[in-house]
């Protein structure tokens, strides 16, 4: 198949769809807005995919405007404002643009180099920083700090799409990607069109940009040279000023065999004692130290952040005799920076001595009195704590959240795209621009869940795999991408049981049958408690049949048999789970019918998301306790599938069951909350503002007391999940005899 029948297809326009609304944006020239696209998103998708079909599509003008950005210094020593135009695409045209994105992004990128560090997956300004400071301690001490003149104004349309033609071997991809970079623009109300260079705007230019620059740094790496390029901004690492000075050399014969020159107003040598600023960091021999989010060409005052402190503590240990820390003050009074340095030290009141000697980051505190943060509910006191009403829904007041980050016991949910989680002292915060959306002390959290194109700084990723917080990876939109848990994290000897277990087949099968009959069990009750609230006759005889179902578990004489057990039974449960909507919530569905994958409807949504959410809290009690989510009792093992964690939800699925019902049934969530596509293939989904409340009211169904059946103890279900992963681990080391199921009772 054509690529460019890949990127015009339903389903890929739809996928563009969801990666522009992630990124916002203003309208473009025509005025319309993604809300607006929003309100008929079926009709505006396939006409889209009619106009590119049929070759009707043509890109709408983009609309241009200035943007001042950081002061520019001249040779003069004065500051001339920086100008750059910034373009605006329709929101068609940047739906179109992303879903090339899509399947263009991995072709590209398989081309590109290890030293571009700009516009890739995996790839970041941290990462690049990480790599500067690696070839430091190999010795490679000056460098050469470039800059392209004016790169995005001067890419040469001929050589772009020679380099784009030789990776992609399709005409109408390559003729929509020129229609689209030479397209019209409006500025101060009179049209342009721009015939070289790449517009500052458009969803695909930033790939196009590094693809353009692929050849420079294949050609760099070719003699041996250490390049870290961050799009038009790069160093060039060597051991000697020699060595610098040729690389500039080469670096402007190079360019100029693309049709691109220095700027040489920021081009210079440099090496590490003098210290240079590049990517928002400043290097000082081994130091590297944020410059701040508003730093400038200017010098401006050094901030003493806490990662300042963090990466000063670590060169406490080479500065802890008296000479070394003399000598160390000495390099630092030779260099501007170094002066900025310890002139902001000296306005804290402090010695060069004292302060290496004395550094203790401090945590700031949401609430000084209690050290709570906004959004975060008091541990449970167990059996203290009085048992809610079944059924009962608290209001949005009752547990406060942030508008686009939720904070809530135990679970930090970040959905803003855009976002950063970072750690500061010992609290995580997240943050947007210059906005902190939450503020939480990172004790309180055992597990993040991360949806859409959120990023997690190094110190955050080291501390939760460090203290064994579990990061799941989510779309935007609640598919299960993945995890990224410690490895280290392991019992051989429960793993080892747990493998012997599984082979087992009394053993597992015995675990397997009380857990599908707990299932069966607390899916019977939930029915029987919507009969309780109104009769239905569909509902009664479904209650009848599992009874049946739950007298055929103890003859099974396998797993397999087992599972049919479990198959009919859960499709006896769905056939009538659609009848547990009141008739005037636009949800009642007496034909209704589970789909998984991708589900097609809103009840569905909301029960694999929710599934989803559950699963997630289950695999990270498992991991924690040292258990193998992946060697389970009862679902097949087959690679990639935590059977574990699948084994285990199904006497939990109940809690989603219920959730759902009263979510709908109260009105939290109405049909306004979900996008719906009239595509037997396409899923129905929930729209952002929909997935926040409904992630809420998972937590607070999750933090609603209840009673313990294997106990008779007070707690909530994330306990009642505990308890059943510890008393899992007493069975598996033999140390309990019968393994005992969550049972709901009537």
């Amino acid at each position: 198949m054509e690529i460019y029948t890949q990127i015009i297809s339903y389903p890929a326009l739809l996928y563009g769809y969801y990666r522009v609304k992630e990124s916002d944006g203003a309208a473009g020239i025509d005025g319309v807005e993604l809300e607006d696209f929003e309100e008929d998103l079926q009709k505006n998708i396939t006409r889209l995919n009619y106009q590119l079909t049929s070759g009707k599509y043509k890109p709408l003008p983009l609309l241009a405007f200035e943007k001042k950005t950081l002061p520019e210094w001249n040779t003069k020593k004065t500051t001339v404002p920086k100008i750059r135009l910034l373009t605006i695409p329709a929101v068609r045209d940047r739906i179109v643009q992303a879903a090339a994105l899509n399947i263009l992004e991995p072709i590209i990128d398989a081309e590109l180099e290890d030293e571009s560090f700009a516009y890739r997956k995996g790839f970041s300004r941290e990462s690049a920083a990480r790599r500067i400071n690696l070839l430091f301690n190999k010795g490679y001490t000056w460098l050469l700090d470039a800059d392209i003149r004016k790169f995005f104004d001067s890419v040469d349309h001929d050589i772009l799409f020679t380099r784009l033609g030789s990776i992609v071997n399709d005409g109408k991809l390559l003729e929509l990607i020129k229609n689209w970079i030479q397209c019209e623009y409006v500025f101060n109300n009179k049209k342009w069109r721009q015939l070289t260079g790449l517009p500052l705007g458009l969803v695909i230019s930033p790939i196009l940009a590094n693809l353009y620059l692929d050849k420079f740094d294949e050609e760099i790496a070719k003699r041996g040279m250490h390049l870290v390029r961050f799009a038009d901004d790069f160093v060039i690492l060597t051991r000697s000023k020699t060595e610098a000075m040729d690389a500039l050399k080469l670096t402007a014969e190079l360019l100029a065999d693309v049709k691109l020159e220095l700027n040489t107003e920021k081009t210079k040598i440099s090496n590490f004692n003098e210290g240079f600023k590049y990517l928002g960091y400043i290097f000082l021999n081994s130091l590297i130290v944020p410059a701040g989010e508003k730093d400038t060409s200017k010098p401006v005052p050094f901030n003493i952040d806490n990662d300042a402190l963090l990466e000063i503590e670590r060169f406490k240990e080479i500065t802890a005799k008296k000479k070394e820390a003399k000598i160390f003050e000495q390099n630092l009074q030779s260099t501007l920076l170094g002066q900025q340095l310890l002139t902001a030290i000296e306005n804290k009141g402090l010695t060069l001595n004292d302060f290496i000697k004395n550094l203790k980051p401090e945590p700031l505190l949401a609430d000084e009195k209690t050290g709570d943060a906004a959004g975060i509910e008091k541990e449970p006191e167990g059996e203290t704590l009085k048992e809610k009403e079944e059924g009962e829904i608290k209001t949005a007041k009752e547990i406060p959240y942030e508008a686009y980050a939720v904070s809530v016991k135990r679970t930090l949910y970040i959905q803003t795209q855009g976002s950063e989680l970072r750690k500061e002292g010992e609290r995580f915060l997240v943050i947007k621009g210059e906005t902190i959306l939450i503020d939480i002390p990172a004790l309180r959290i055992n597990q993040i869940i991360i949806f859409g194109t959120s990023t997690i700084s190094p110190a955050v990723m080291q501390y939760c795999l460090t203290n064994k917080i579990l990061i799941s990876l989510l779309s935007s939109y609640g598919k299960y991408f993945g995890k990224i848990e410690n490895a280290f994290n392991k019992n051989i000897e429960i793993e080892q049981l747990q493998y012997l277990s599984n082979l087992d087949e009394l053993f597992s099968l015995g675990i397997a049958k009380c857990v599908v009959e707990a299932k069966i069990n607390n899916l019977r009750t939930l029915l029987q408690r919507v009969i309780k609230r109104r009769e239905n006759e569909g509902i009664k005889q479904a209650v009848d049949e599992l009874k049946k179902c739950l007298s055929n578990i103890e003859t099974a004489k396998n797993a397999e048999q087992l599972r049919g057990v479990e198959g009919n039974a859960s499709a006896v449960y769905f056939a009538v789970y659609g009848n547990a909507f009141l008739k005037g919530s636009g949800f009642f569905t007496p034909n209704f019918t589970r789909t998984k994958r991708p589900p097609l409807d809103p009840i569905n949504s909301l029960l694999s998301f929710g599934y989803t959410l559950l699963s997630a809290n289950i695999y990270s009690t498992l991991a924690a306790l040292g258990l193998n989510p992946y060697v389970g009792f009862f679902h097949t093992i087959r690679h990639g599938h935590p059977a574990l964690a699948s084994d285990l939800i199904e006497e939990f699925r109940h809690v989603i069951d219920s959730l759902v019902i009263q979510v709908i049934n109260k009105s939290i969530l109405t049909r306004k909350q979900f996008y719906f596509v009239k595509d037997d293939e396409m899923p129905c989904l929930l729209t952002n503002e929909g997935r926040k409340e409904y992630i809420r009211q998972f937590e607070i169904k999750m933090h609603r007391v209840t009673t313990h059946t294997p106990t008779g103890k007070k707690a909530d279900y994330r306990r009642c999940i505990l308890f059943q992963v510890q008393q899992y681990i007493k069975v598996l080391k033999r140390e309990k005899e019968k393994y005992e199921p969550m049972r709901v009772k009537f």
